[in-house]
């Protein structure tokens, strides 16, 4: 008995390709991914969150094992950026990271800003490794 060809209908491809085109996306965000280190510059980059109110922009920025006298916050129009020394050479294998050889002695990121802030009366706290910058927001 002869085989019928199924034909697909226009629906079931535009939903295919919807869908082809949907994992494309994740999949290059994924493949997009850098590491958080720079061998080159011995730096790491820090986790940092950034929360905003109605008045402010908070950003809290976690800096373990670092000198508070070398903290530094550079401002520019709408970024900041952080650097750190730190206390002391940590070996990316203490990081579980096997197939790279190195080691980091700075934090260092460049973060921007999503909203206009007022980066002149920005205030910065810094306790037991964590980083707290309030800015305040422009209206």
């Amino acid at each position: 008995m002869p085989e019928k060809k199924r034909r697909r209908s226009p629906k079931r491809i535009d939903k295919s390709l919807y869908v082809l085109e949907e994992w494309a996306e994740q999949t290059e965000e994924i493949l997009a991914q850098r590491p958080s280190w720079n061998l080159k510059n011995c730096t790491m980059e820090p986790l940092r969150e950034i929360g905003m109110t109605a008045t402010e922009v908070i950003m809290t920025v976690d800096l373990p094992f670092t000198l508070e006298n070398t903290v530094q916050v550079r401002p520019t129009d709408n970024s900041l950026e952080i650097l750190a020394q730190m206390k002391r050479k940590l070996h990316l294998h203490e990081l579980g990271v096997s197939h790279h050889i190195g080691e980091i002695q700075k934090f260092h990121c460049h973060v921007q800003i999503p909203v206009p802030v007022k980066m002149d009366r920005m205030s910065i706290k810094y306790k037991k490794g964590i980083l707290e910058i309030h800015m305040p927001r422009k209206h």
